[in-house]
């Protein structure tokens, strides 16, 4: 009898090791689906007074302590201070100048904010500029490890069950 075998069948119906191909479009749509729910950003905190203070924050983590910084003078090439955030996530410097300064933030795992403060030349009014985050460096990356983290998985739990039916 020549055409394809009952066994051949099964596998392209099912799948090579028994799983539904349906279950497999299902995993991979929700994991392409993911992406997009998982995108979030830094947000930041600007306190009035003689020394400026930046607390920044996520909807997700715990203040961002740790996290490095770097503030440029008004002529924004100029490093002002290099610092990192205390433990309740506060990046604090004093101005010397009036103009409009600008501090990076940046976590080690790619969270980040640029802040820019508008320091008037009394230096107790402060005004804020809007608001811009920087985009978490490396999503593609971090996207890429975790569908492969739960491929990987996947593979494992394939593995198992053949060894188990054996």
């Amino acid at each position: 009898m020549t055409g394809p075998s009952r066994f051949a069948f099964q596998s392209a119906r099912a799948g090579a090791h028994g799983i539904p191909l349906a279950t497999l479009f299902v995993t991979l749509f929700l994991l392409l689906a993911a992406t997009n729910a998982s995108a979030h950003g830094v947000d930041y905190h600007v306190e009035r007074g003689e020394a400026v203070v930046v607390r920044f924050s996520s909807h997700h983590l715990p203040p961002l302590a740790d996290a490095g910084f770097r503030v440029f003078a008004p002529d924004r090439r100029t490093l002002f201070l290099q610092g990192r955030t205390d433990a309740l996530g506060r990046a604090v410097f004093v101005p010397d100048a009036p103009g409009t300064w600008r501090l990076l933030m940046a976590t080690d795992d790619g969270h980040g904010a640029e802040v820019e403060v508008v320091v008037s030349a009394g230096q107790l009014a402060l005004d804020i500029a809007p608001q811009r985050q920087i985009a978490p460096a490396g999503r593609l990356s971090a996207t890429a490890a975790g569908i492969g983290y739960v491929l990987g998985l996947g593979g494992l739990l394939m593995l198992w069950r053949h060894r188990r039916d054996l």
